[in-house]
């Protein structure tokens, strides 16, 4: 599984939209894994907000190693209550906000594998809901991670269009401004009536070449596994000689007018 997104790493975009920077210090050392920004609460008196860099991947207290990272990058909010790997954190209410500038995915409307990106519709940066950890290896290192929450998709105007044909269609949990500080210092309650399928309407999605990071997917070549974006499992391809691609036609995927968005809570599943 594959999380395709572009970190938000520019300080002058972090300080204008979520009111923070990420902190002066060294950067994290090189290995497997990869690094990127997340933010939670601060001071809860004032609503404030820290950006941190960590490993995509919560680690919850029990991991052997930073491995199981690979493994951890998302979380079905479904289960984000029960699973042993995230539920530490959501009852701790260790909640945070992922800056990134877009998404992608892959679409398939044209009867080949496209790379697609999403932004959003008024050009600001996307705020994507997770939850987040401190490990500490075995060495006594502390090492932040953190994962993406997800919610269902199925008849979203733009993920709903996007991933393999024979998977289910997830899509990342967007938070407008006005809710992220209720997210990050919120009750639990408060928070989970939050996580909420963003309106499509407010999301453009159009063909682009493939994210470099932090997980980015690269086009599929002959029958190579491709990665679709918070689907539950990788997708093989099937096996064939490749086909001659004709011209991109540069569309946009128009969302649907009547989509309406609605709470996703534990107790609904």
């Amino acid at each position: 599984m594959c999380s395709n997104y572009q970190p938000l790493t520019d300080p002058d975009l972090l300080l204008a939209h979520f009111s923070t920077t990420l902190p002066d210090g060294p950067r994290p050392p090189d290995g497997p894994g990869t690094w990127a920004p997340f933010i939670v609460g601060g001071e809860a008196r004032d609503n404030g907000a820290q950006a941190r860099l960590g490993l995509l991947g919560l680690l919850p207290h029990f991991a052997a190693d930073a491995g199981l990272a690979r493994h951890t990058q998302h979380c079905a909010v479904e289960t984000m209550k029960s699973k042993p790997a995230f539920r530490e954190s959501w009852w701790a209410a260790r909640r945070c906000l992922i800056p990134a500038q877009s998404l992608s995915a892959w679409c398939y409307e044209a009867g080949w594998p496209e790379p697609w990106q999403i932004r959003a519709v008024d050009g600001r940066p996307l705020a994507l809901a997770g939850l987040w950890s401190d490990w500490t290896s075995p060495t006594g290192e502390r090492l932040p991670s953190f994962c993406l929450l997800t919610l269902t998709a199925e008849g979203h105007g733009v993920f709903g269009r996007l991933g393999a044909p024979d998977q289910p269609r997830r899509m990342p949990v967007l938070l407008p401004a006005s809710v992220q500080q209720l997210w990050l210092h919120g009750s639990l309650k408060d928070a989970e009536r939050q996580l909420q399928r963003y309106p499509a309407a407010q999301l453009q999605a159009e063909p682009g070449e493939p994210l470099g990071g932090p997980a980015g997917g690269r086009m599929p070549r002959g029958d190579a596994a491709m990665p679709d974006l918070f689907a539950p499992e990788w997708h093989e391809l099937a096996v064939g000689p490749p086909r001659p691609r004709p011209p991109r036609v540069r569309r946009v995927l128009a969302p649907c007018p009547l989509e309406r968005a609605g709470p996703v809570t534990g107790e609904l599943f």
